[in-house]
């Protein structure tokens, strides 16, 4: 049985993919990166993508982090983090990946980014 990498929730019309690993390989890279694709393809344009069950990111990750955000741009949408904190906040900001991405503290912040009150 493989092991769970991410799920899924819709709120308010969003989709919040949550990373539930510690460290990924290529092959669940791959899944994680063709899971997101799906969203895309289905009409989701918005996703928050939370990493608050993360405590170590791989530059597997950074990369499929920059190909999301791409895709989601692509499709006239856009990806937000949440739950950044740790080593994979220090991460994004050596990376400078913290500049590319609007990240937000919880779940909520992230969603009122965009659910129009």
């Amino acid at each position: 049985m493989e092991e769970l990498i991410y799920k899924v929730d819709m709120k308010e019309g969003v989709a919040i993919m949550t990373l539930v690993f510690d460290n990924i390989t290529m092959h669940q890279n791959e899944e994680l990166k063709k899971a997101f694709s799906t969203l895309l393809n289905r009409g989701n344009k918005n996703i928050v993508l939370d990493l608050s069950k993360i405590t170590y990111i791989s530059s597997v990750v950074i990369a499929s982090l920059v190909f999301m955000i791409k895709r989601a741009k692509e499709a006239g949408g856009d990806l937000v983090i949440c739950g950044v904190k740790g080593k994979v906040k220090e991460v994004l900001e050596m990376t400078n990946l913290d500049k590319v991405f609007s990240i937000f503290d919880d779940r909520q912040k992230a969603l009122d980014r965009f659910v129009k009150k």
